[in-house]
């Protein structure tokens, strides 16, 4: 277990203020945040590398904060995986492990064992991480921290170490914190999600929730959401809800919840919540957003005629800016989807999402 309680720290002119969150025993928290937001300082500070300047942080239930890096029984990699230049790699790889055995075998996993007969200066970037994974795991710590451990592999060689990292993470119970860059792999890997930006928390919790409801409009796009719309909340009595209901749709609200719209521009979107009245933000992430040629019925609530104003394909999806009544409303779709509809610019469509999909923050 990881647990951070008010964590403050200096480096030159950047603080750290006011950090917690707690990541629990056998489980991967993520780190995300902008450059320069504060990422690496934090692991240093759990590390004890960095020291505090105000707060507590705790190890398996160990309080730390007073302990120096040696003491703390955990394990770091660095982005540039700093290797010992006068060391093989296999002897990097076996540095402070107690079972040779156990060790050559974590580096086959990671695929560091076929940089065995390679001198460690002539390895690239990416080598050296997967050397520096292995060292990591291969002295078996209860906590381990990683800063980008991953961003100078290939992408055929990122995503075999990401799955080879998850699987030893959940063979042998290590406590994970990994600074990332990456949203995809934040939310493949984490269990955790701390969000961070200039040196204090945004938000945490699971990435899922993170990523679907965030705090902020400003954390939402950050985040990449492409629909971040500012307006005005205004709550549905029975007899708003009733002609809702009669117009197609029914919102079912779940405890807590109640009918709410959301007015931005001259659109009337339709959503549950517990918001209050008044000026808010409305997110809606791209991927909830369906498109098509004709109206069709469907269970979603809100339906809004439009015009194809920019497609821009990346790969396998195909990001569509619809523009509905003056407001911009960006979907996501695959790319052969979009092929099949023949959008361009100047095509007519019709726009519907849930009203679940819609956050209000």
């Amino acid at each position: 277990m990881i647990q951070v309680e008010g964590l403050e720290a200096r480096v030159g002119r950047f603080q750290l203020c006011d950090i917690s969150f707690t990541v629990p025993g056998g489980q991967y928290g993520v780190v995300i945040g902008p450059a320069g937001s504060g990422k690496t300082t934090l692991l240093e500070t759990i590390a004890g590398i960095v020291a505090l300047s105000r707060g507590t942080v705790a190890l398996d239930g160990r309080d730390v904060t007073n302990l120096p890096p040696e003491r703390r029984g955990l394990g770091i990699v660095y982005q540039h995986g700093y290797l010992f230049p006068h060391l093989s790699v296999a002897d990097n790889v076996a540095y402070g492990a107690s079972d040779l055995a156990f060790a050559q075998e974590i580096a086959e996993r990671v695929g560091a064992r076929a940089l065995y007969d390679r001198p460690v200066r002539a390895l690239s970037g990416g080598e050296r991480q997967l050397v520096a994974l292995a060292r990591a795991f291969a002295v078996r710590p209860s906590v381990l921290l990683l800063d980008e451990p991953f961003s100078a592999l290939d992408p055929r060689t990122r995503t075999q170490a990401r799955r080879a990292v998850r699987a030893l993470h959940r063979e042998l119970g290590v406590t994970v914190l990994q600074v990332t860059h990456d949203f995809t792999e934040a939310g493949l890997l984490g269990d955790v999600a701390i969000l961070l930006d200039r040196g204090r928390m945004l938000q945490s919790g699971s990435p899922d929730d993170v990523f679907s409801r965030p705090a902020t409009p400003y954390v939402a796009e950050f985040l990449g959401a492409e629909n971040v719309l500012a307006g005005t909340v205004r709550a549905l009595g029975n007899a708003d809800a009733a002609a809702s209901d009669a117009r197609g749709g029914a919102v079912a609200p779940a405890r807590g919840q109640r009918p709410l719209e959301f007015q931005t521009g001259p659109l009337l979107i339709y959503t549950v919540g517990d918001a209050s009245e008044g000026d808010a933000h409305a997110v809606i992430r791209a991927e909830e957003i369906v498109l098509s040629l004709e109206p069709s019925p469907s269970s979603a609530r809100n339906h809004f005629a439009g015009t194809v104003v920019e497609t821009v394909a990346t790969g396998a999806l195909t990001r569509v800016t619809v523009d509905v009544g003056g407001v911009g409303l960006v979907a996501a779709l695959t790319t052969r989807s979009a092929q099949e509809l023949a959008l361009a610019p100047g095509v007519r469509v019709y726009v519907s999402f849930k009203a679940m999909a819609v956050h209000l923050c």
